[in-house]
């Protein structure tokens, strides 16, 4: 059975992805918990950030190339979608999901959607500035 402790490291990580302007890597994540914890392992990390996912708290992006990284959710039922600047890699969130309709739709028709992930790329405006 999954662990539900209430662990230091446990709230650490929670904090700093609530802390986050932006989705995180687990390195990301690791070398702000050593600041504060520096005897801990990126095994430790790892573990709480699969029973942070078990428990509905976060959620796992595949963004940049398929790099991982993880963003707290402020509900259960809560997803997001991205734009990623391609030259300086700035994430910028997507408002709303635009494939709601499409989801419900294909639901109503008996398909079961587990999960969908939309990610665009291009030259945010500061970028495009600097390039012409």
């Amino acid at each position: 059975m999954e662990s539900q402790r209430n662990t230091r490291q446990k709230q650490l990580i929670l904090s700093i992805l609530r802390d986050a302007d932006r989705p995180m890597s687990i390195n990301e994540v690791y070398s702000q918990v050593v600041l504060t914890l520096p005897k801990i392992a990126k095994s430790t990390i790892y573990r709480n950030i699969d029973s942070l996912l078990n428990q509905n708290l976060i959620d796992k992006y595949h963004l940049n190339d398929n790099e991982i990284f993880y963003i707290i959710k402020a509900d259960s039922k809560e997803h997001k979608h991205f734009v990623i600047c391609d030259d300086c890699k700035r994430i910028f969130d997507l408002p709303g999901c635009p494939i709601h309709a499409l989801e419900n739709a294909m639901e109503e028709e008996g398909f079961i959607i587990k999960e969908h992930q939309i990610q665009i790329t291009g030259i945010c405006k500061t970028c495009a500035k600097k390039n012409t």
